[in-house]
């Protein structure tokens, strides 16, 4: 999902942003100035703002959707244990503590490796 939106921002960075900057200096009239400069402003610097949370969004969904139709412990592990997991965890560490993101890959390394510890020397019943 991310390389898609990645190639779409992209694409319109290559396509769109010169097309409506070559429009906007040399074709348009002035009632069109305005929504020309906020086009080429939100493309290059507003996408990721919209785009970013749809994506985030989706990926908590899908890790949801994996503990819900978890039939069993082991199922269970293993969608916690998933990397769309790991980063959504990651990602709400950042948000939540308004740290940066490697600090949090950081804190989550280290509380998955403290709760593997605890269960390994006090396995469950």
């Amino acid at each position: 999902m991310l390389t898609r939106a990645t190639a779409i921002w992209i694409l319109g960075l290559l396509t769109f942003v010169p097309y409506a900057a070559y429009y906007l200096f040399f074709e348009a009239s002035r009632d069109q100035y305005a929504l020309l400069i906020t086009a080429v402003l939100f493309w290059i610097f507003g996408y990721w703002g919209v785009v970013g949370p749809i994506l985030a969004a989706m990926k908590v969904r899908r890790v949801m959707r994996a503990i819900e139709q978890a039939g069993s412990r082991e199922a269970l592990i293993e969608a916690l244990s998933s990397p769309d997991a790991r980063e959504a965890a990651i990602e709400m560490i950042a948000s939540e503590n308004h740290i940066p993101r490697f600090l949090a890959a950081r804190v989550a390394r280290l509380i998955v490796r403290t709760m593997t510890a605890a269960t390994v020397a006090r396995p469950a019943p």
